[in-house]
């Protein structure tokens, strides 16, 4: 299943549009589910549910958190019955090491977003390497600058993490579904994803991207009706060469 896996809507500050449309924008594109990760809250969820009943389509809710370093993805088996983030954390800026450790005593999986941007305030860099309870590395974000998806990578191979894909998308419909993350088995709802998340079997996927000729001679596929894809997916320890 391709599922773009940060996505924000109008519970993010500046975020224009609504829910269901992202819903429709996603389907759409091709993909088989969206996941919201509006900042810092999920008061979005019974929107989010009720989108992706009116559209019958896979419309999941998560979280982006700002910590004191960095910003990270958070998705839990049940977002139901999960507290506000003010009370789970206390004040901001939260700790990161204390967001992931919170998050992985409730069950849920945390991602790394975009940790080299540098434009944001508090970036993670790479602090990520001294992190416990990382479950993948967003490799793949299409509104960040490639340098910075390209260090993203270069740290989950040394992590031995799988890297994940999204859009980011907060500023235009049209974002959604740039990027994506494949899992390998079915996902009907945040416990399926949270547990392939936290078992390392997805991949990052971009999706209507032509390769250049070097890329083109390492490809590992060729694209389907989504288009041409470049994906990168669990990892090992990296060796010595």
């Amino acid at each position: 299943m391709l599922i773009d896996l940060h996505v924000h809507s109008r519970y993010t500050p500046g975020c224009p549009f609504a829910p269901v449309e992202a819903v429709r924008r996603a389907r759409e594109a091709g993909l088989d589910g969206v996941v919201f990760t509006d900042m810092n809250t999920m008061e979005g969820l019974a929107e989010i549910r009720e989108a992706g009943r009116a559209e019958g389509f896979l419309a999941l809710c998560g979280v982006e958190i700002a910590t004191d370093r960095g910003h990270y993805l958070a998705f839990f088996p049940d977002p139901g019955n999960v507290p506000a983030l003010p009370q789970i954390f206390g004040t901001p800026p939260w700790p990161v090491q204390d967001v992931l450790s919170k998050v992985a005593a409730m069950g849920g999986a945390v991602v790394a977003a975009h940790p080299y941007d540098k434009s944001i305030e508090r970036p993670g860099g790479d602090v990520i390497f001294s992190l416990e309870g990382l479950s993948a590395i967003e490799g793949l974000e299409t509104r960040r600058k490639a340098a910075v998806n390209d260090l993203a990578v270069e740290a989950a191979d040394h992590m031995g993490l799988p890297c994940v894909g999204g859009s980011g998308a907060r500023e235009a419909l049209a974002e959604i579904g740039k990027a994506a993350t494949l899992f390998r088995d079915p996902v009907r709802n945040e416990a399926d994803l949270v547990a392939q998340l936290r078992s390392g079997s997805v991949f990052s996927v971009a999706i209507g991207v032509t390769p250049g000729p070097a890329e083109a001679r390492d490809s590992r596929g060729s694209g389907d009706r989504r288009g041409d894809r470049r994906d990168r997916g669990p990892r090992g320890p990296r060796r010595d060469r």
